[in-house]
């Protein structure tokens, strides 16, 4: 399966689309790697995160969710990327 990303209806190289996974994701790791650890950046997330509406109640995003998806983030070249050869 071929997937095409566009931004203002142009197709965006694959090259950039490389370059904006690398910098996420060091971009997480500068900010894990800094004076501050990762429950304190939960924390942060936490009480950061806007709390949507089911209707009913509302929902908090909990700290289970925020680990995931900075481990994720952390993750993207990993996953998303080749090595790049020598």
């Amino acid at each position: 399966m071929k997937i095409n990303v566009k931004q203002d209806d142009k197709p965006v190289p694959v090259e950039v689309l490389a370059q904006s996974i690398i910098a996420i994701a060091q971009g997480v790791r500068k900010l894990r790697a800094g004076p501050l650890n990762d429950n304190a950046l939960v924390l942060l997330i936490e009480h950061a995160a806007p709390r949507p509406s089911n209707g009913y109640r509302v929902n908090k995003v909990g700290k289970r969710e925020i680990k995931a998806v900075l481990d994720g983030i952390d993750a993207l070249e990993a996953t998303y990327l080749r090595k790049r050869k020598a």
